[in-house]
C-alpha cells in the first residue's frame, strides 16, 4: 500500500503526467494492444458464475459482484471515448510497479498496458490507496490532466471495473482458491455493497484489504 499522503500526492502527479502524455500521443498504424472495455468485465463475470455454480465461491457474494459488473459494463458503454478520457494506460500502477526517488515517482513494467479509460487506470491504483489519501492524489493528478465533472461517480464505477477485470488473472492462479474467496467476501461486503446500493465509498469507509 502507499503509506503516506506525500507519497499519494507524488503518485497522483506521476499518473497525471502519464495520462497527459497519452492524450496527445498519436498511435502508430501497426500498433496493437488490448482494450480494457466491458468485454473483459463480462469474461470475468462468466468465470465467477462458473466458480459459484460449483460451490467454490459464495453465492451471495457472487451475486453482488454480478450485479455490480452489469452496472459497470453499462457505465463503460455509455461513456463517449475522447482523447481526454481514453487512451493508452499502464493498467497496473500498483506499489510494486512504482519506483520512488526523493520527491518523484517513476512507473515500471508496462507489460499490461493497453487502451482504456484514464479513470480505469486510477481505479486500479486506488485499490492500493487508503480512502483518506485519495483526495490529495486526485488534486495532484488534476494539476496535469483534467478530471471530468462527474469524476467521483465514474471513478467509483471504474474502481469496481478494475477489481472485476483482474479476476480474469486471479481466477487462473493455481492457489486462488486458498485466498480469493475471502478477498471477494470483503470486497462484496464493502465497496461492492456500497456501489450497488448507491452509497459513495471513494473517500470513506473501510477498504477491502483491511
Amino acid at each position: 500500500m502507499i503509506p503516506t499522503i506525500e507519497d499519494a500526492r507524488a503518485v497522483g502527479e506521476m499518473i497525471g503526467k502519464l495520462h497527459r502524455q497519452s492524450s496527445t500521443w498519436q498511435t502508430p498504424g501497426s500498433f496493437e494492444r488490448p482494450a480494457f472495455d466491458g468485454s473483459r468485465i463480462l469474461q470475468s463475470l462468466n468465470m465467477l458464475k462458473e466458480r459459484a455454480n460449483t460451490g467454490l465461491l459464495d453465492a451471495g457474494d457472487t451475486e453482488l459482484l454480478l450485479h455490480a459488473g452489469e452496472r459497470v459494463i453499462n457505465l463503460m458503454n455509455s461513456i463517449e471515448r475522447t482523447t481526454s478520457n481514453w487512451g493508452m494506460i499502464h493498467a497496473d500502477l500498483i506499489p510494486n510497479n512504482l519506483l520512488f526517488y526523493e520527491q518523484e515517482v517513476r512507473p515500471i513494467d508496462f507489460g499490461a498496458c493497453g487502451f482504456g479509460y484514464y479513470l480505469f487506470d486510477l481505479g486500479w491504483t486506488f485499490s492500493y490507496i487508503h480512502p483518506s489519501f485519495r483526495e490529495q492524489l486526485l488534486q495532484s493528478y488534476s494539476m496535469h490532466h483534467p478530471l471530468p465533472d462527474n469524476y467521483i461517480e465514474r471513478l467509483e464505477g471504474l474502481f469496481i471495473a478494475a477489481q472485476l477485470e483482474t479476476m480474469n488473472f486471479w481466477l487462473g492462479l493455481p492457489d486462488s482458491q486458498e485466498w480469493l474467496p475471502e478477498h471477494i467476501g470483503k470486497l462484496a461486503s464493502r465497496e461492492i455493497y456500497a456501489y450497488v446500493n448507491n452509497e459513495s465509498f471513494l473517500f470513506g469507509g473501510v477498504p477491502h484489504w483491511e
